[in-house]
């Protein structure tokens, strides 16, 4: 009784306690929120000029201490859901060139507050984030190198927590130079002509079930052409890099490793865009929580069966330079001795040889697979509502022989054959580029003019290659699926691929081919060898091949720095390129007309030394699978509103509840003059 009423006094004594602290708080927090606002306006309104001479950067409009957060949270509603971002950073890159700042709450959250230099370091425009479409900057930045526009720590580290725990390095996410230049010219040989011939191969093949399955649905058959491609994509990396057949275009029912692959690719999208920290969200969130769950069962498939199924096949022999294998010696040379089935201890906890080697395939897997998956998913939905240049493209198989054995006929060698399959890929992949914003993201270490914009130390730049994409004044139409707007610049780069080659072969016989070695070669579209510079859909890499042994000696070690002064050398030449066809646009001023094609606006799988490592198996995929399939499908819309494509932009651009279309089978057995 004694207690009730001591705390029937207590309560009332607290709360007159707290009335009368109430306006001391609140009066603190209204100062606050003031100084903020101001601190807010003063860093949007002050002038960073670096260079005398250089434009400044502009700002789109923006909420105070929000910034921009909302509008690159929002993901639609209605008809075209998870597209009201893109479409607001491509109508801001239109109103103002192709470069602007964003105003997010990290910039004042971050040290060094809103790049007013308080309490830390990082550049004076520490958590600044510039957006970049404007091809010539664009080229410029990615030819700065290492020293002076690395990759973005603080943004691929939320990469580095999903894929493995504790967090390692990977080819994709490391920032020092030395680190990633080793691992890519390790895993360069796994992509060589040799190799991608023999992965070319692997896509027919599962291209060939994918189909046989189809057809065994029926005559006519509704069917999700993403999950499908995913199916598909999922298979070839497994077989043609790993070793490892996941069966995923033959199984019936969902298949759980491309379920956990998806949910953590939305999980890495998720937490670049969380303001609550990675190691705090789980605890106040239950999607995020359920989301880490999803990331550690991933990582226990990765560890548990993959690795142990390579790692069972005993050291590769000197003649086996696939990924895996590649991936394998990669762990020997980090671990200095034996490779082991799973990390533990102080390796494990250092991020030691093994837990590197784990978030390297994790990240080979998910990286290799999704967006090639996508990617196939939309370039067979262009074709089903554009019938004339599916019917195009049939014509020509036809024309190539193809049509009536895709087994044999189609051939790596042969590709240079097939130019509207080349051109309607490259279409393809500029509507709906795997990557759209950002594709990449470099911390800048410096001051730096990037196509007459000021970029100041610190901030944090992205390359927005859906507008790049998508920019009517780089784009005539730009929003229309027409292949034939590559067919003049597709022609010109056979014509260089066949005098290089012929070039090559007076060489070689005249005794000169060892000189040649190490040159500019590509394999992919052009029937494996390219013209010179930069084309977009390849970007210029020696290949490996030419070096002596998949072994770090002298020459290999000579043979990767030159491959990367030769990739500097072509970003750099590039943005020169881009940057004199922006000068003479501009000077034709708003009465010309926009060019049809603009290649060095063409970017699916970037460019220099840090571009995609699979791009030229990407395109070689994507086109047997486009190939192979319409050999036997009719491809058709299905005539239902809910089934029209729905981008949805994540970490992937992927169709928003995946992409339905109607199959049909064609008639086997006519000849190519039937068409």
């Amino acid at each position: 009784m004694r207690h009730h009423h001591e705390r029937e006094r207590l309560f009332p004594q607290l709360f007159a306690r707290l009335q009368a602290a109430v306006p001391y708080v609140s009066t603190a927090l209204v100062g606050l929120l003031v100084l903020y606002i101001l601190l807010w306006n003063a860093a949007k309104a002050r002038r960073r000029r670096a260079v005398p001479g250089a434009k400044e950067l502009p700002v789109p409009p923006a909420l105070p201490l929000l910034g921009h957060w909302l509008a690159l949270r929002a993901r639609g509603r209605g008809s075209e859901p998870g597209d009201t971002h893109l479409r607001t950073l491509r109508r801001w890159a239109e109103a103002h060139g192709g470069a602007f700042r964003l105003l997010l709450p990290r910039a004042w959250l971050l040290p060094g507050g809103l790049g007013l230099g308080l309490g830390g370091g990082g550049g004076r425009a520490a958590g600044e984030v510039v957006v970049l479409s404007d091809p010539a900057a664009v080229h410029a930045l990615l030819a700065l190198g290492e020293d002076v526009a690395p990759k973005s720590t603080a943004y691929y580290r939320s990469l580095e927590q999903v894929l493995h725990s504790p967090p390692a390095p990977s080819l994709l996410t490391s920032t020092a130079a030395a680190q990633w230049r080793a691992a890519r010219r390790s895993l360069l040989f796994a992509f060589s002509r040799s190799e991608l011939e023999q992965d070319f191969e692997v896509a027919k093949a599962k291209a060939l079930s994918l189909a046989s399955v189809v057809l065994g649905l029926g005559p006519g058959v509704v069917l999700d052409v993403d999950d499908a491609a995913l199916r598909l994509s999922l298979d070839v990396a497994g077989l043609s890099k790993l070793g490892y057949d996941f069966q995923a275009v033959e199984a019936t029912g969902q298949v759980l490793l491309l379920r956990l692959l998806g949910e953590v690719a939305e999980e890495w999208d998720a937490r670049r865009r969380r303001l609550l920290p990675a190691w705090a969200a789980p605890w106040l969130l239950d999607s995020a929580a359920e989301a880490s769950s999803k990331c550690r069962i991933l990582q226990d498939f990765i560890e548990g069966e993959l690795w142990e199924d390579i790692a069972s096949r005993g050291p590769p022999p000197p003649e086996d330079i696939t990924l895996a294998a590649q991936i394998v010696r990669l762990c020997h040379s980090l671990n200095r001795g034996g490779v082991s089935a799973r990390p533990s201890g102080a390796a494990a906890a250092g991020g030691g040889g093994v837990a590197r080697a784990l978030c390297e395939l994790t990240a080979q897997l998910l990286l290799g697979h999704e967006p090639v998956g996508h990617s196939l998913a939309w370039a067979l939905g262009c074709l089903a509502r554009n019938r004339a240049a599916q019917d195009k493209l049939v014509a020509e198989l036809k024309r190539e022989g193809v049509y009536d054995a895709p087994h044999t006929a189609l051939t790596w060698t042969m590709l240079h054959r097939l130019p509207f399959l080349d051109c309607c890929v490259r279409e393809a992949l500029r509507l709906y580029p795997a990557q759209p914003c950002p594709a990449t993201v470099r911390q800048l270490n410096k001051d730096v003019v990037l196509a007459g914009w000021s970029v100041p130390a610190g901030a944090e730049v992205w390359v927005d290659v859906h507008a790049m994409h998508r920019n009517p004044q780089l784009w005539r139409d730009p929003d229309r699926f027409n292949p034939e707007r590559w067919a003049e610049h597709v022609a010109a780069r056979r014509q260089a691929a066949e005098a290089e080659a012929a070039g090559a072969a007076a060489a070689a016989s005249k005794g000169q081919a060892q000189g040649k070695k190490g040159g500019k070669r590509q394999g992919g579209g052009e029937g494996g060898a390219a013209g010179t510079g930069y084309d977009g859909m390849h970007t210029v890499e020696p290949d490996p091949s030419d070096a002596v042994a998949a072994t770090g000696t002298d020459e290999t070690r000579a043979s990767g720095a030159a491959g990367a002064d030769r990739h500097q050398d072509a970003a750099a030449a590039a943005a020169a390129a881009a940057a004199a066809a922006s000068s003479s646009a501009a000077a034709g001023g708003e009465a010309s007309e926009a060019p049809l094609c603009s290649p060095l606006a063409f970017m699916p799988f970037g460019s220099g030394p840090r571009s995609c490592l699979g791009q030229q198996l990407a395109a070689a995929e994507l086109k047997a699978a486009l190939a192979v399939l319409l050999c036997f499908l009719a491809l058709e819309p299905t005539g239902d509103p809910a089934d029209e494509p729905r981008p949805a932009a994540g970490l992937f651009l992927r169709p928003a509840g995946g992409l339905h279309l109607l199959l049909v089978h064609r008639q086997r057995g006519q000849r190519a003059g039937a068409a």
